[in-house]
């Protein structure tokens, strides 16, 4: 056991030290993909209603930019004016490298802006640069740049005949300000993990060159495997996170904010459980507690074409289950079950004993389309889709209970053409929660 022990710490200390080296080589672009940074700038910015553009550490645009207002397209067009804009981007850069949090302030023209930093182990990478808000209810305490840069600022005769000034949507300074922190959780979540996930990977592959022996070898590839199963376990659906902010920004522009708040506090809620929770099992009571929020955040956004019924017997409660199986195909059933309708539909949670075995069902009155039927009905869209993303999730936890528990606990899936799927998941009611240690044993 004492051996053990210390071969696991002998690996976090590795694990630490590599971080450490090759953290400095490590840039933006390197840690998203400048594709996939894109798409989520986009996101974000269609969500929130804001401009912006992704800056690296050096203050370099790496992104091109998203949502920017005709008023700010003409003033960077303009060679008299685009270098204050240049100076304002490197003003809330620098304020927000230093600070390492978001940093507000107005720029010359009198625009609320944003520099939200992305900080990954304490090194910055480089920022959020975004904002182009009409704001007047701000405090004193925010930096005026037109009054630090101490000079007039000329607006181009176009701007001051097409009043673009006026048509730029206005926001009160909390309201711009729960958007901006709401932005850094999520990118810096995101960062933290991204980086978590290919330093591991990045280890254990050279753990396996350095590898003189066979068995050595297959060992650390079986735990390479675990690790990447582990990690796609517990990532966030990014298309999730993208579709709550956007029936947030929705909802926003509909009502008092009520109802926005609700909202609010349980992405919040969803977001801590998922994102801090690093147990490899819990209880079906603490996994449906997740799997409800879930459901009901989808059921803002869907409305009344989303029922749900969770039917699960009290007495089950406090029987252990593998962290996040049921939330993978519980967003199985609403993605290519309950949204793929025309008409309204049910997803049923439902569980029992079945002597020593733990039974528990998802089901959905869906199309029941099969995945050759689906794999052709979305051929189109060539990957990176919402879809993509969920049916990897399940693709994983098949993978991980048969590796817990054997190919007899594979998980079954049952479709009914034209009424719907039912998938059934079935585990021993008593095992052994060390089983994952043991990650040399598995065959993935």
């Amino acid at each position: 056991m004492d051996y053990i022990y210390q071969t696991e710490r002998s690996e976090e200390a590795m694990q630490n030290e590599l971080i450490k080296d090759e953290i400095s080589q490590f840039d933006i672009i390197h840690l998203f993909g400048k594709e996939t940074l894109e798409e989520v700038q986009k996101k974000i910015a269609k969500a929130t209603g804001l401009a912006f553009i992704t800056v690296d550490y050096k203050g370099e645009p790496v992104t091109e930019s998203t949502c920017f207002t005709k008023f700010c397209q003409t003033i960077r067009k303009n060679d008299k004016t685009i270098g204050c804009c240049k100076a304002s981007d490197a003003f809330g850069g620098i304020q927000a490298a230093v600070s390492q949090k978001p940093s507000i302030y107005f720029c010359p023209c009198g625009l609320l802006e944003v520099a939200i930093p992305i900080v990954v182990k304490g090194h910055y990478l480089g920022g959020f640069i975004g904002g182009q808000i009409r704001c007047e209810d701000a405090p004193d305490t925010v930096s005026r740049l037109k009054n630090v840069m101490g000079q007039n600022l000329e607006l181009p005769n176009e701007l001051i005949k097409q009043g673009y000034f006026n048509d730029i949507q206005q926001l009160t300074y909390e309201r711009f300000r729960d958007i901006s922190d709401l932005i850094s959780l999520i990118i810096n979540q995101l960062s933290e993990k991204e980086l978590s996930k290919k330093m591991q990977k990045e280890y254990l592959q050279k753990e396996i060159q350095k590898a003189d022996r066979e068995n050595k070898r297959l060992a650390l590839e079986n735990k390479l495997k675990s690790t990447e199963i582990a990690e796609l376990m517990e990532q966030l659906n990014p298309y999730f996170l993208v579709n709550t902010l956007t029936s947030i920004s929705n909802l926003a522009t509909i009502e008092d904010a009520e109802r926005t708040n609700e909202m609010l506090v349980m992405f919040a809620a969803y977001m801590k459980e998922n994102l801090t929770n690093k147990k490899k099992f819990r209880t079906i009571s603490e996994e449906l507690t997740n799997v409800e929020s879930y459901l009901k955040m989808e059921k803002i956004r869907y409305g009344e074409k989303l029922t749900y019924s969770i039917q699960i017997p009290e007495k089950m409660g406090m029987q252990k289950i593998p962290t996040h199986i049921l939330l993978s195909f519980v967003e199985f059933a609403i993605f290519y079950g309950i949204a793929m309708k025309k008409s309204n539909g049910t997803v049923s949670i439902e569980g029992t004993y079945d002597r020593d075995d733990v039974v528990i069902t998802i089901a959905d009155d869906g199309p029941g389309m099969t995945d050759a039927e689906l794999e052709q009905h979305f051929a189109r869209y060539k990957g990176g889709f919402e879809g993509d993303s969920i049916t990897l999730g399940v693709s994983n936890a098949r993978q991980r209970m048969i590796a817990l528990f054997g190919e007899k606990y594979d998980i079954s899936i049952d479709v009914v053409p034209e009424k719907g799927r039912k998938i059934t998941i079935c585990y021993p009611k008593y095992f052994d929660e060390r089983i994952e240690v043991n990650v040399s044993d598995i065959n993935c």
